[in-house]
């Protein structure tokens, strides 16, 4: 069986696009991920960007998602690596094991606050450095990661909508 020019034209068509949806859709978690690290980039403009031009929206603002916490979970581990490492040579001070206990008390529920921009970052590198469990970090971060692409894919749509 041969196919024709036109059956040609049409595999080429949907293989182009399969590969266009993997490149933005990857850009988009390595962007979003870059930006959930301590790197000063934004990735919501991006996420508009593939939004306008006709990306599948829960796909691209689920790799938002994830690569953003990725990015935070990084942080998180430069925090508790760096504890570790100053702790090599140094004794933590009484003060910081002081504001470490009510961090690890009340602050936790502060990772919800993990999207805004550079408070997110302190606030992420902080909970690893004071050894805040993993489990409830990660779960945190997501949940404030995912409030923030969630916030600007319902602000695009409701633009679109107009």
């Amino acid at each position: 069986m041969s196919l024709s020019l036109s059956d040609t034209c049409i595999i080429t068509m949907v293989e182009t696009d399969f590969f266009n949806l993997i490149i933005e859709t990857g850009m988009m978690f390595l962007l979003a991920f870059a930006a959930g690290s301590v790197l000063p980039v934004g990735s919501e403009w991006y996420l508009v960007l593939l939004l306008e031009q006709g990306a599948i929206a829960w796909l691209v603002t689920s790799a938002a998602i994830l690569g953003n916490t990725g990015g935070g979970w990084l942080t998180f581990a430069l925090g508790r690596g760096g504890r570790k490492l100053y702790e090599r040579s140094h004794e933590v001070p009484r003060r910081f094991r002081a504001a470490e206990t009510l961090f690890a008390r009340y602050g936790s529920w502060s990772l919800l606050f993990s999207w805004v921009p550079l408070l997110g970052d302190i606030l992420v590198a902080l909970a690893g450095a004071a050894q805040l469990p993993w489990k409830r970090s990660l779960v945190l971060i997501f949940i404030g990661k995912a409030l923030r692409y969630y916030l600007v894919y319902r602000v695009w749509a409701g633009l679109t909508d107009l």
